[in-house]
């Protein structure tokens, strides 16, 4: 259930993609949904009805908030403003917009795992536990690679995040993610450990769904909670990473060109645009 929260979520998309994804995504949550599970014609129904509601809410309620925010972030930029401090403020805002929509759709899904039979239980944590074991495999693979070969792919998914947003990057900024890449640490072992021990109380919440009269409201505190399934470590680690993320970028800013700012710049009001859009047009 959690992982459908997730693409509810890809309303956040940027560039031109974002209307037609905000368009179409109740297609989308039914072609992801019938991957984990084949839900009956009444449950579809229900599910249908749901999902209405939750376009409803986040059109009319949800969408300008993002473009408040995009326009603050637009601000920052262009009056020079952009800090770690204030990039760290931007990512804590994007993490209230996810959680607002989190916790808004948990009650129907605490209904809709109310009502899963058994055999859709099984369907969904199996294909999970598939997922997981692959996750497994891919951090397998990176372990046996030397700490050179990871901080490479590491530096290269950097570089590719963030040209996407300004371009190609200088030898400069090249030089800048270089040199905070060896202090990221690595916290996928982690973040697997927190999925398949947030995945085990679903579960086992799920498993006892018909003799638990206040199922549903516990099955909200779990999706609404997920952070008491994180480690301390794995916290103290996502902590570090975020604020040595925002320093990084920090510097990475003051060397924009002319050229990298615009195409920035550019990108946010694509996302406005496209938000304004949605807004007047349900």
């Amino acid at each position: 259930m959690k992982k459908l929260i997730l693409i509810l979520g890809m309303v956040l998309l940027a560039g031109c993609s974002t209307k037609f994804t905000y368009n179409n995504l109740d297609w989308l949550v039914h072609w992801y949904v019938d991957d984990y599970v084949e839900l009956s014609d009444q449950q579809e129904k229900l599910f249908d009805q749901h999902f209405a509601n939750w376009m409803d809410w986040h059109r009319n309620q949800e969408l300008a908030k993002y473009v408040e925010h995009l326009k603050r972030l637009r601000s920052d930029i262009e009056k020079g403003t952009l800090t770690a401090q204030s990039i760290a403020d931007h990512l804590w805002t994007s993490r209230q917009h996810w959680e607002r929509l989190r916790d808004h759709v948990s009650p129907e899904l605490a209904e809709l795992a109310k009502n899963l039979t058994d055999d859709q239980v099984k369907s969904l944590f199996d294909e999970l536990n598939e997922e997981n074991d692959d996750i497994a495999e891919q951090l397998a693979e990176a372990e046996s690679k030397s700490e050179a070969e990871n901080e490479k792919a590491r530096i290269a998914d950097i570089e590719d995040g963030i040209s996407d947003y300004i371009g190609k990057l200088s030898d400069k900024q090249q030089a800048i993610i270089k040199q905070h890449a060896p202090d990221f640490h690595g916290t996928r072992a982690l973040w697997l450990r927190y999925r398949r021990d947030f995945q085990q109380a679903a579960r086992a919440l799920i498993d006892k769904r018909n003799d638990m009269p206040d199922f549903e409201a516990q099955f909200i505190a779990l999706l609404t909670h997920p952070d008491e399934f994180r480690s301390t470590d794995y916290r103290q680690l996502q902590l570090q990473n975020t604020a040595l993320y925002g320093r990084m970028l920090e510097q990475v800013f003051y060397t924009l060109s002319d050229k990298q700012k615009n195409k920035l710049i550019n990108k946010i009001d694509d996302m406005i645009s496209d938000f304004e859009y949605l807004m007047r047009n349900d």
